[in-house]
């Protein structure tokens, strides 16, 4: 009797517990080839100004995409200005809308595919800009910096491992530019890359080749299918903007031109890890505090979250942050492919989810 009692409450109470879950939502969107990419990016930036990670994630169909994004300031001072940010964006070309979720509130944006006109985007106040602004190469005033010549050399390492389950082969990179100003003072730019290849296989080549099918269906531009610069584009604008006041007219797109000798490199690039440096005295600075008061600085912040507070300690944490980094690389700065392949996805994905609150539009 009392074995029969217990068992008619284990049984109740397994009724119970089923009956406490909450109903399977089943989604019933049409499944489709879907190309998914992933990557993580380390930015030590400019002699240590604004360091951070992200995260990048992409889904990809001729005709839709979707990016969900992480990004975090990883320095002391810009993990306190910046702390942790992260956004979802879904784009539909047969629908010609764009659409921004918060995925924290359950709240969304809608905006024609192109965007909504961001006034958040319009010039800063000139207090708040230079909160906003990494420094420049120091350098005398008026001088200039032309390639005097360049040295480009790729080393196969053969070596192999596996990265996130790709496999790959390692080639080292060095990439040496002297630079000559008027006065025939030399400056070596020295660019170091680590990079890890992994052959351009047949589910790589059919994400890569959706993704240059969106490109085309939304904006007419196509990228090279199979290929992936070995050096971030990221990265090329950061050294851009350090010597876009010292190098001559033109020279900065030949300085780049060099470069381009990365395509090279066989294989789809899974890890890249790069460190530039330059040494020598071509169009040093005449050090004075006039003249540093002075100096030009260009904008490579993240979204232009500095301002306010960031105004009254930029200054310190700039100069801080470059005695910091005094012998260290002008910057460094990795990426790394977490995800690269083609596989069946739901089109809710694309979708605004239910119980999202429109919080405005165009």
């Amino acid at each position: 009797m009392l074995r029969s009692f217990f068992c008619t409450i284990i049984v109740c109470s397994c009724i119970a517990g089923c009956a406490s879950k909450p109903a399977e939502v089943v989604d019933n969107s049409p499944l489709h080839p879907t190309a998914v990419i992933e990557r993580l990016i380390v930015n030590n930036g400019i002699k240590g100004f604004f360091p951070s990670e992200s995260t990048e994630k992409h889904f990809v169909q001729t005709n839709m995409r979707r990016d969900e994004s992480t990004f975090k300031g990883t320095g002391t001072y810009s993990s306190y200005l910046i702390g942790n940010k992260s956004g979802t964006k879904i784009w539909r070309i047969d629908r010609n809308l764009q659409w921004a979720l918060n995925t924290e509130k359950d709240e969304y944006t809608e905006c024609p595919l192109k965007g909504c006109v961001d006034l958040s985007k319009q010039p800063p106040p000139k207090q708040k800009e230079a909160a906003q602004q990494p420094p420049k190469a120091k350098h005398e005033s008026g001088c200039t910096m032309g390639i005097a010549r360049t040295s480009f050399t790729v080393k196969p390492t053969g070596e192999k491992k596996t990265i996130n389950g790709f496999d790959t082969t390692g080639y080292q990179v060095a990439w040496i530019v002297t630079l000559r100003d008027n006065s025939a003072r030399n400056s070596t730019s020295t660019l170091n890359i680590d990079v890890w290849t992994t052959p351009v296989t047949r589910s790589i080549k059919d994400a890569l080749d959706m993704e240059e099918s969106y490109a085309r269906a939304f904006a007419g531009s196509t990228i090279t299918s199979g290929k992936q610069a070995i050096l971030p584009a990221d990265a090329a604008k950061l050294m851009s903007s350090y010597l876009s006041s010292s190098l001559k007219s033109g020279d900065l797109n030949v300085f780049f031109d060099a470069g381009k000798q990365l395509d090279k490199i066989k294989g789809y690039p899974i890890s890249t890890k790069l460190a530039w440096t330059m040494n020598g005295n071509a169009c040093a600075s005449k050090e004075s505090s006039n003249e540093e008061s002075q100096s030009d600085s260009i904008s490579t912040s993240p979204q232009g979250l500095v301002s306010g507070l960031a105004g009254i300690f930029a200054k310190k944490k700039t100069e801080d942050a470059m005695n910091d980094a005094e012998g260290e690389p002008i910057f460094s700065f990795s990426t790394e492919v977490k995800l690269l392949k083609v596989e069946p996805l739901h089109d809710s994905i694309f979708t605004v989810p239910a119980g999202y609150r429109l919080i405005s539009k165009p």
